[in-house]
């Protein structure tokens, strides 16, 4: 297997595959090219006799600060800002085929790999990262992780994993306000396995991505396939696949409010 991308890097040894986002000057922003690598890497390691787990973790700083929602190449804009297109309908047309086929596509596929994927969590944690180490088998993090969902500030909506997760009342707690959180309450309503120190974060998810790999590999696969057909039973993926009706709902109410943050952003950069 050559595992030869730009944007991730994969390092191989003890049956496991570590998959590291590299595009640390961002946070490891989501963008189209770093998606399709983790996604192709993903497929390498799934298809690679050799690997028997995988891991995701991210350069730098954090994990992954979200989607980029920066200027878009060949546009005026941000994606979701309806200034960036000449039409509505092109403005539709793009949000619709990003919600649907960059997000909940991704999401689910991970679910239909036939090796378990574990995600490993420090620093920022932000929008759609915190959607990529949801749809992962399970999420450990450190005690520096910062959590959140902030788009719902700017009409933009969260997924379905976690509510399904935590409950509904502990979702909603940060899903109708955007505030970040920290690890030990990530653990506390059940979106993380576990929050561990800082330094014990790569040791304690590379030990057990190891563990799991020592069980006989048709054991694994079962198992998952029942953990995740369940769930796709129980009606947990048509949920999500609900989420990009609504989402592509929550970009195109757009007001005054909204603008003034694209606005700002055109003017003064992302952070203000």
């Amino acid at each position: 297997m050559a595992y030869g991308y730009k944007r991730v890097l994969c390092e191989k040894g003890k049956g496991v595959l570590r998959i590291i986002m590299n595009q640390p000057e961002t946070l490891n922003a989501l963008t189209p090219d770093l998606e399709k690598d983790l996604h192709e890497a993903l497929y390498e390691g799934d298809a690679d006799p050799e690997v028997f787990c995988m891991v995701i973790c991210g350069a730098g700083r954090g994990f992954c600060s979200g989607y980029n929602i920066g200027t878009v190449p060949g546009k005026k804009g941000p994606l979701t800002d309806p200034a960036s297109y000449d039409s509505i309908g092109e403005y539709l047309a793009t949000v619709q085929v990003h919600d649907y086929q960059n997000v909940q596509h991704r999401q689910l596929d991970i679910w239909r790999l036939k090796k378990p994927v574990i995600a490993a969590v420090h620093g920022y944690c932000m929008g759609g990262g915190l959607w990529l180490a949801m749809s992962c088998d399970m999420c450990y993090c450190a005690e520096d992780a910062v959590l959140g969902q902030p788009e719902v500030r700017h009409n933009a909506n969260s997924t379905f994993l976690i509510p399904a997760l935590a409950g509904w009342q502990r979702a909603a707690r940060y899903l109708y306000t955007g505030d970040h959180f920290d690890g030990k309450e990530a653990e506390r309503i059940g979106i993380v396995n576990q929050c561990v120190a800082n330094d014990q974060l790569m040791p304690t998810v590379m030990a057990l991505a190891e563990r799991i790999a020592m069980v006989p590999p048709n054991s694994v696969r079962i198992m998952k396939r029942l953990i995740m057909s369940g769930f796709m039973a129980y009606g947990i993926g048509a949920a999500m696949e609900v989420c990009a009706p609504y989402s592509t709902l929550a970009h195109c109410s757009h007001g005054p409010e909204r603008q003034a943050m694209f606005d700002a952003q055109k003017e003064r950069g992302i952070k203000k």
